[in-house]
């Protein structure tokens, strides 16, 4: 038995990369539309950068610089463009091509971070299974995320989560602590959610694990990365756009979407949101009604103005609302797979199942282990901190995804613990039952 175990112990890194590689040649071959343009803002972008070389005209016509996106987010996109033509097929696929090795090398470090945290082998492989061949986010993961940050920052989350797990049970250095806290700083730039859930995982690793002598080097790190990339850009968005905006100007547009009088007790919810968002979102909009709407920044303010008045007027209506979007950001529902259609999404009620057993389960086991575990605790700070930001805003599925591999891990991680636990249990009730002096194998 125990030759056993060591042989799947020695193949395990080829079993997971056999898993992983057969996820990515599903997601390449079975999924339609891989070399079809998702035409939204990062697309429009990417297009008008390859085009015109300025970052502008996000609605699909000329309207203007922009700062609806993060800097960082078209850039791939644009790259692909002008290397291929913009919307070609050979560049739409080696879009998806670059989006499918995302999410494979995503579920890698989700495998690497569950070495670090001793997870049972058994658990380890599981959550692969399931993470790289259940198709629980499939058009986020070749549609949208051929354009957006959400895989880029999925990744680059996950690998700070298992650099701090590694730092935390080995040698702790310099070098180490300062390209942490660097890859935190682009992360926050890159995605400002992703990028508070490793800043606030970092912060307990310095007060739990980190000398008082070295908590200068990561923060420093930190604000240095998310500087030298935010003032130049704020410096651009104060010239073209009048403001100086450090990340993105379209929070007002989020807020207003999710907090109004018909969001609180909706009929039909999937038909509540898509009304509001070809109400007031500015992909609905005309270049005249934009144009006089105060142009991007003005309408932005005008609508966040409007959103905050509301709320401060009905702060009961407004707590219910975060109250329920927390709770369906780690248990959406069904709708959420055809948010943007009417038709339903196939398999949506298995997909909706598996989510929901693997949040349930993952925050279980990470409340449960963290107070006993730093390195659990690193990963639910992340996860909570992850989703703080999305309590204000609709809770798309889009925004849920760099933490749904993370709680599916866990999830069975805690399962598989669960499970030998009460298989060794009768075992030790049996031996003190006929030996007193037995008292078991402390733990």
């Amino acid at each position: 038995m125990g030759s056993l175990l060591n042989a799947l112990r020695s193949r395990e890194p080829s079993i997971v990369i056999a898993i992983v590689v057969c996820g990515a040649l599903a997601r390449l071959i079975v999924p339609s539309g891989t070399t079809t343009p998702f035409r939204f803002e990062s697309y429009y972008v990417a297009k008008s950068l390859v085009t015109t070389g300025r970052f502008a005209d996000p609605f699909g016509y000329p309207s203007g610089p922009t700062a609806h996106l993060g800097m960082l987010t078209p850039l791939p996109s644009a790259l692909a463009y002008w290397l291929f033509g913009v919307g070609s097929a050979r560049a739409e696929y080696l879009l998806t091509a670059w989006a499918v090795f995302l999410v494979c090398l995503s579920i890698w470090f989700c495998w690497r971070l569950a070495i670090a945290i001793e997870a049972p082998q058994g658990a380890r492989i599981a959550a692969v299974a399931v993470a790289a061949l259940a198709p629980l986010f499939i058009a986020i993961e070749v549609r949208f995320g051929r354009s957006w940050e959400v895989l880029p920052a999925t990744v680059i989350l996950i690998w700070i989560l298992l650099k701090i797990a590694e730092a935390d049970a080995g040698v702790l250095t310099r070098g180490r602590l300062a390209l942490i806290g660097a890859s935190a700083g682009f992360l926050f730039i890159l995605s400002p959610p992703a990028g508070l859930a490793a800043i606030l995982s970092l912060a307990l690793f310095h007060l739990l694990r980190s000398p008082l002598r070295q908590w200068w080097i990561a923060p420093s790190c930190a604000a240095a990365v998310a500087g030298m990339l935010a003032i130049p850009w704020a410096v651009r968005n104060m010239h073209e756009l009048g403001a100086p905006i450090l990340l993105r100007d379209n929070f007002g547009l989020e807020l207003a979407i999710a907090n109004y009088p018909g969001a609180v007790h909706p009929a039909d919810p999937r038909l509540a949101y898509w009304t509001r968002l070809t109400q007031i979102q500015t992909m609905h909009l005309t270049e005249p009604e934009l144009r006089a709407a105060g142009g991007e920044v003005g309408y932005y303010r005008a609508l966040s103005q409007v959103t905050r008045e509301w709320i401060a007027a009905h702060p009961q209506d407004f707590l219910t609302l975060c109250g329920r979007r927390f709770v369906e950001f780690f248990l959406p529902p069904r709708w959420f797979w055809s948010a943007y259609s009417a038709a339903p999404e196939r398999y949506a009620s298995l997909r909706q199942v598996i989510v929901w057993l693997a949040a349930l389960g993952g925050l279980a086991t990470l409340a449960a282990t963290a107070p006993f575990r730093r390195p659990y605790a690193y990963i639910l700070v992340a996860v909570v901190a992850y989703s703080s930001p999305y309590v204000l805003v609709h809770p798309d599925l889009r925004y849920r995804y760099p933490i749904s591999a993370l709680l599916i891990f866990c999830a069975l991680d805690g399962s598989f613990r669960l499970f030998w636990y009460l298989r060794a249990r009768p075992e030790v009730q049996t031996a003190s039952h006929f030996h007193p002096g037995f008292r078991g194998k402390s733990t």
